[in-house]
C-alpha cells in the first residue's frame, strides 16, 4: 500500500548526481564515479545511484536498495560536518573547516 508519506518522499528524492558538485568542492574529488558497497544490505553500486534528499538543513544520501543511511552533510558557520556511516570504508565522520 502506498501512503501519502511515500508519495511525498518519492517526490523529494534526487539521485547522487544532485549533490556531487557540493561534495566535490568539499572533498576535492569526483564522487559520481565512486564504486561503493552499502554496509546495511551489502549491495554494490555507484555514487550516482544513491537517493539524495536535499530539502533540509543539510543533505542525506541513502542506499537505493534498502534506503539505509549512507552519508549526511550539514553545513554550519564554522564549517561542515560530514558523516559517512553506510558504506564500507574506514572513514566514519570528520569536520571540514
Amino acid at each position: 500500500m502506498i501512503t501519502d508519506t511515500d508519495t511525498i518522499d518519492r517526490a523529494l528524492r534526487l539521485d547522487g548526481n544532485a549533490v556531487a558538485g557540493e561534495l566535490q568542492m568539499l572533498l576535492n574529488l569526483d564522487v559520481t564515479v565512486l564504486q561503493m558497497t552499502c554496509s546495511h544490505c551489502h549491495k554494490e553500486g555507484i555514487f550516482a545511484n544513491l537517493l539524495a534528499y536535499v530539502r533540509g538543513p543539510g543533505l542525506v544520501l541513502r542506499c537505493p536498495t534498502c534506503e539505509g543511511l549512507i552519508l549526511q552533510l550539514v553545513k554550519a558557520p564554522s564549517g561542515a560536518i560530514l558523516t559517512v556511516e553506510g558504506i564500507t570504508a574506514d572513514i566514519k565522520s570528520t569536520i571540514i573547516p
